[in-house]
Formats: C-alpha cells, structure tokens, sequence
C-alpha cells in the first residue's frame, strides 16, 4: 500500500511540475539562437544562446567577460558549431563533426578554440586536451553597436568569414571548403576526360569557371562540348556566347546569337527570349565600333 501511494505522489508531482513548466510565461533572458548557412558545397550549422547587454559593462577586468579567461561564447550551455564536410578554419583542417566553440576573449586580439565537447554547460568543465583547433584573430571595434550576441556568416566565393558581434566589440575568421577543389577534380577527372554524358553537368563547370573569372578557353571548351552532348541546351549556348564576350571575340558571339535564334525560333513562343537575344546582339555589335 505504501509503494502504490509513493508511486501516486510522485506521479502527481511529476504533472505538477510538467503544468508549471507548459504554463510558465516569462521569456529566457538569453534565448536560444541559430543560424544555418550553405556554403558552397557545405552546410554550417550553429546553435547558441544569445545574452543582452541591457545596459551592462561586458568585456573586461571583473566584467561579465573578463579578459584572457575561456568563454562560451554565448549564454547557458556551450556554443556548437557543425560542418558536414572537412573544412579549414583559422587556417587549420577540421574534419566533419559537431563542435563546441570557446573564446579567450582579449582588448587586443581573441584566442578561437574548436573542442570535441558539446555537452557542457558554460565553460566550467573545458578541457583543452579535447582542442582540435586553436588560433588567435584580432578584435576591433563594430561599425554599430549589438545589443544582443550575434553570428553571421558571409559568403565570400564559395567560403565564408564568420562574424561574432557583441556590444562594441567585433571580430572574425575564415572558413574555408572543399568546393572549388571538388569541382576542379570533377572537371579534370570526368569532364575533360569525356566520362560524363549529361550536357548539364558540363554547363554548370561551364558557369562555375565563369563566376571564378578564370580560365576562360577551359570554359570554352566545355561548353561546346555541352552543346556537343545536347545542341538544344539554351544554358550552355548562353554561357558559349558570354564567354565570347568576354573573350572580346564579338564576331563569334552575334555569330552564336544568331544560331540560339534560330533555335528558339523552331521552338516557338520563346519571343522573350529572343528579344533578349536580339538585344544581346545589338549591344555587342555597338561593342565592335568603339
């Protein structure tokens, strides 16, 4: 009988407590925060909780963050930072995995640390030996003032720079991908070889070369092998005849201009396009008289 009334009470206690915590109605003073990033060929993922300053002293001796000691960088439990491909962080290779990120904040520059930890609240149970990277950025002052704690990743040619600003103070750090290299060895190893056979996948090389700005007779080359594969793709002849431009051979372009025409003609209701075409064409005749 008294095992049945132990297992009542704290059956009773146990939706006591769950009511409170549906019911509790007051906002976390540091509410959790995330930010998802495709970066090229690689997803960033970061989860934190983000504090305010609400008029608060933040950095420094005796203040919130205090100088040359590890933070988390956040509120509440670690910040965690996931790749899902390798990366290079800080200069400095990082396989793919989940990751907590700690700072040594400093007036003049930061200490960024990568650990294998994600479970600890705050930093009281850091292990260093547990690092997979370490490396020091310089901190300055933000162009405007951030309330709360904030990341940001910018996207800089299929890699980024995390951004981390908070009250006046802001710093940041490169985050590199495998992309350009993976599409590079795809270009070596399957397109100029002749082992892929989808026109689209040649076209976007064709596009990718393009937006890199390099390596321009490559791109050529590519692209006529798309159209080679498939003469009725519109990308890889619109790609063909920006290459042409750029390249300034502005007879070779109106004369592929002319062949997408005609194309789109036997088509039909493509006047939109052809329109654009025709202008395309105009533009670079105008090109030809300067």
């Amino acid at each position: 009988m008294k095992t049945q009334i132990l297992i009542f009470c704290f059956v009773l206690l146990s939706l006591q407590l769950s009511a409170q915590e549906e019911e509790y109605p007051y906002p976390s003073l540091s509410p959790k925060g995330n930010i998802s990033q495709v970066v090229g060929n690689t997803l960033i993922e970061i989860d934190y909780e983000r504090p305010s300053v609400r008029n608060r002293k933040i950095f420094g001796e005796g203040e919130l963050v205090p100088w040359n000691k590890v933070w988390r960088t956040g509120a509440g439990y670690c910040t965690k930072i996931n790749f899902n491909k390798p990366v290079i962080v800080g200069g400095q290779a990082i396989p793919a995995g989940n990751y907590s990120l700690f700072t040594i904040p400093n007036p003049v520059e930061w200490m960024v640390i990568l650990n294998t930890d994600t479970t600890l609240y705050g930093s009281y149970d850091y292990d260093y030996k547990k690092d997979v990277a370490r490396f020091s950025v310089s901190s300055y002052e933000s162009p405007r003032f951030y309330e709360t704690l904030t990341f940001d990743i910018e996207l800089i040619n299929n890699n980024s720079k995390l951004y981390i600003s908070w009250a006046n103070i802001q710093l940041h750090f490169d985050i590199e991908t495998s992309t350009n290299e993976e599409i590079e060895k795809l270009i070596e190893e399957k397109l100029l070889t002749g082992l892929h056979k989808d026109s689209d996948i040649y076209a976007g090389a064709v596009e990718f070369l393009i937006y890199q700005s390099k390596d321009f007779a490559l791109a050529l080359q590519l692209a006529e092998k798309a159209i080679e594969l498939d003469e009725q793709n519109e990308w890889a002849r619109n790609l063909k005849i920006r290459i042409y431009e750029k390249l300034k051979l502005y007879d070779n372009a109106m004369e592929e201009i002319n062949k997408t025409v005609d194309m789109l003609k036997e088509k039909g209701n493509r006047a939109r396009e052809i329109n654009q075409l025709e202008a395309d064409y105009k533009r670079i005749m105008s090109l030809t008289k300067l």
